[in-house]
C-alpha cells in the first residue's frame, strides 16, 4: 500500500477528529463520519464490510492502521467501469491509456461544440479545470471536468 504524504495527512486529520479519547482508535461507528470527511460515502452495506474486514479484535474499534487500510481500498482498489470509461474517453480525445499525455482545450471545445453539439460552457468548465492554464488537460483535470454538476446538469 503505498499513500502519498497528503494521503496520509488527510486521513490522520479527519481521524483524530474522530479519536476523541486519543487512544490511536476510532469507534465503529464513528468510521462512516471519517470517510465522508476524507470523500468517500459509503453505503450501510459497504461499512458493515468494511468494519468486518479491518475489526478484526471485536472490541468496535478501528486503529489509525485500519483505517489508511480503508482509505486504501476506497481510493485506489475501487476503480470500476466508469474510471475504465473515463480513461476510455480520455484516449479517445488524445490522451494516453495510463493517463498520461494530454487533451487540447480547442480539441475539446471544437468536438463538445461541433460534433456533440452541447450547449454547455465548456469554455468556463475548462477554465475551471485547467489548474495549471496550459491549454492542455491531463488526465486528473479530465476526470475533475468529468465530475463537474454543469456537466452532470445536461
Amino acid at each position: 500500500m503505498n499513500l502519498t504524504e497528503e494521503d496520509i495527512d488527510m486521513c490522520q486529520r479527519a481521524f483524530a477528529e474522530m479519536d476523541e479519547d486519543g487512544v490511536g482508535a476510532i469507534r465503529g461507528q464513528d468510521l462512516k463520519i471519517a470517510l465522508e470527511k476524507i470523500g468517500f460515502k459509503p453505503s450501510e452495506n459497504e461499512l458493515y464490510k468494511i468494519i468486518s474486514e479491518v475489526e478484526e479484535t471485536n472490541t468496535g474499534l478501528i486503529r489509525f492502521s485500519d483505517f489508511l487500510g480503508v482509505y486504501w481500498k476506497f481510493k485506489y482498489s475501487n476503480q470500476d467501469d466508469d474510471d475504465q470509461d473515463t480513461i476510455d474517453a480520455f484516449v479517445a480525445m488524445g490522451g494516453n491509456p495510463d493517463k498520461t499525455g494530454s487533451i487540447s482545450t480547442d480539441k475539446l471545445v471544437q468536438i463538445i461544440k461541433s460534433e456533440f453539439e452541447l450547449t454547455i460552457d465548456i469554455e468556463s468548465l475548462i477554465r475551471d479545470v485547467d489548474k495549471d492554464n496550459s491549454g492542455q488537460i491531463e488526465f486528473g483535470e479530465f476526470k475533475d471536468l468529468l465530475k463537474t454538476s454543469y456537466a452532470n446538469d445536461e
